[in-house]
């Protein structure tokens, strides 16, 4: 079976009818069928911090009617994580691999160039660290491909993620071909 981590994005999609979101439902639908498993990140949480109250609430709704969504935890990493909230220890290798992904998506934020006081610097930082955080999940869970439609942060650098890393990062539509691939 075809296990997929699904980023926030993906289920911003789903859950608002956005350009995906047919290919979404579709990932849905074959999951019920047993033909592919889906899965989020704890990180979806710390994404919907900062998504207005309707929205946060519509995303939750659509996957509470999907529990056959499962979530994955992420990988406990200083700065980053919140003690006693869904995170795992990284085993060497995870770590290894974990400051891979930091370099390829955080590149110039090192520790301590950051101003508390640059509101729109800590911002972008949070995002990009939680893109961290979701492909971290992703390779503890050890699955096949993480789909999302952030071209900006993550659809951009797939070539390097998956050279460096081994992480496949697909879009929505591209998943549903690596499903249907499978199931044929």
């Amino acid at each position: 079976m075809l296990r997929l981590t699904l980023d926030t994005s993906s289920v911003i999609h789903g859950a608002q009818a956005q350009p995906y979101g047919p290919q979404i439902d579709e990932l849905v639908e074959l999951a019920r069928n047993g033909q592919v498993g889906l899965w989020r990140t704890t990180a979806f949480d710390n994404d919907q911090e900062r998504a207005p109250a309707d929205k946060h609430q519509r995303n939750l709704a659509w996957l509470g009617e999907r529990p056959l969504i499962g979530t994955v935890p992420g990988g406990a990493r200083v700065s980053y994580s919140r003690l006693g909230v869904d995170t795992v220890i990284l085993s060497e290798e995870q770590g290894v691999i974990a400051k891979m992904i930091d370099e390829i998506l955080l590149p110039g934020y090192q520790a301590g160039s950051l101003r508390e006081d640059d509101e729109a610097g800590m911002a972008k930082w949070r995002r990009k660290a939680n893109d961290v955080q979701h492909l971290v999940a992703h390779l503890i869970a050890g699955h096949d491909a993480f789909v999302t439609s952030d071209h900006d942060d993550l659809l951009k650098k797939r070539a390097q993620l998956r050279a460096q890393t081994g992480i496949v990062v697909v879009n929505p539509a591209e998943a549903v071909q690596m499903a249907r691939g499978q199931a044929a």
